[in-house]
């Protein structure tokens, strides 16, 4: 059973992960703003609240596009600051017919391709992702790290779903709590993390990398395409 305090541990410990990832982003934008002067960005699966780590300078040369779920884009919409210029488009990124191959100078995600479903839809992402940006920058947890990020629990998401089932329809787990059997299955059907191995086949055109934990765990995995 989690502690009390892990949900405040836990998010600390995700923001600092966040902001040091987002440094890497920063320097990519800020080489396209170099080229562009102005940059399209689209946030695939994303929330517009997350770009307020961009700095204003920054933020004045681009247009953000943020694609998700209708709930989604309005409960993260009110916590964004004013210097962050975007517009929110409901939307399915593992289809976007409306975008042209390369409409966009960066598509960017963040923790979305293990919440779209099954391989099958992670190909059409990924595809999506790479079809319609000139550059991407594309990361994801890594499921051979010891802890589920989703729920601050550790080895579960390492079992098998019939065991994982069991597991979280009788005992309280992480930040998930205790389920029912349909809220159990649908956490299986929407956190199916991947591995390094996966990740190179979704994105062959990627420079490929890892955040690391302690030096020795890999956290999360990193897609990079510049263009």
């Amino acid at each position: 059973m989690a502690r009390r305090d892990t949900p405040a541990i836990f998010e600390r410990a995700q923001a600092r992960f966040r902001a040091a990832r987002f440094r890497q982003i920063a320097a990519l934008i800020e080489g396209l703003v170099q080229r562009h002067g102005e940059v399209r960005v689209l946030d695939a699966g994303g929330r517009a609240e997350y770009w307020n780590l961009l700095a204003p300078e920054l933020t004045a040369h681009v247009h953000l596009t943020i694609l998700n779920y209708g709930e989604e884009l309005e409960d993260y919409s009110a916590r964004t600051l004013p210097h962050v210029r975007y517009e929110n488009v409901t939307g399915d990124a593992c289809a976007m017919p409306q975008y042209a191959d390369g409409e966009f100078h960066l598509v960017h995600s963040n923790s979305a391709i293990e919440h779209v479903g099954g391989y099958t839809r992670m190909i059409a992402f990924a595809n999506e992702v790479r079809r319609v940006g000139q550059a991407y920058y594309v990361q994801t947890p890594n499921v051979w790290f010891p802890i589920d990020p989703h729920v601050a629990f550790p080895f579960l998401h390492w079992l098998p779903d019939p065991l994982r089932l069991w597991c979280y329809t009788r005992f309280s787990i992480g930040l998930a709590g205790r389920s029912d059997f349909a809220r159990a299955a649908s956490i299986l059907d929407d956190w199916r993390m991947i591995g390094p191995s996966t990740m190179r086949a979704l994105f062959p055109d990627a420079r490929h990398s890892a955040e690391r934990f302690a030096l020795v765990f890999r956290k999360s995995l990193i897609a990079i395409r510049t263009g």
